[in-house]
């Protein structure tokens, strides 16, 4: 489960979280919604883990393994499979098979992964 509690965030005078706080529980599925500038992508940065909160705390399991995916990406791989498999753990990078059934799952062809990310 990932819990937030009670976190303040804000840049100069302007407070873009003040208190808040939620719970995802296994197995939920949640939606960020609000308007540009209100603090989602800068939520998402603190949950990520590449910000952090002024004030209040950020927790989930050791253990969990957190998934993100930037608003602005850099490709580093000529294949969208090969590229899939960076994301893959070290003792998983020869199982080409799990980035597979990954890419299957959100929708990717097989004629797709060999198609350049760009």
């Amino acid at each position: 489960m990932l819990n937030i509690d009670d976190i303040i965030k804000g840049f100069g005078d302007q407070i873009l979280l003040d208190k808040a706080g939620f719970r995802i529980n296994p197995g939920e599925r949640v939606g960020l919604v609000g308007r540009n500038g209100h603090g989602k992508t800068t939520l998402l940065n603190m949950i990520s883990g590449s910000d952090h909160p002024d004030e209040g705390t950020i927790s989930y399991p050791s253990g969990y393994r957190m998934g993100f995916l930037s608003q602005k990406i850099s490709f580093t791989e000529n294949r969208i499979i090969d590229e899939a498999m960076l994301g893959l753990l070290e003792h998983e990078k020869d199982h080409s098979w799990k980035a597979e059934k990954i890419l299957a799952v959100l929708g990717f062809s097989q004629d797709d992964f060999k198609k350049n990310p760009e």
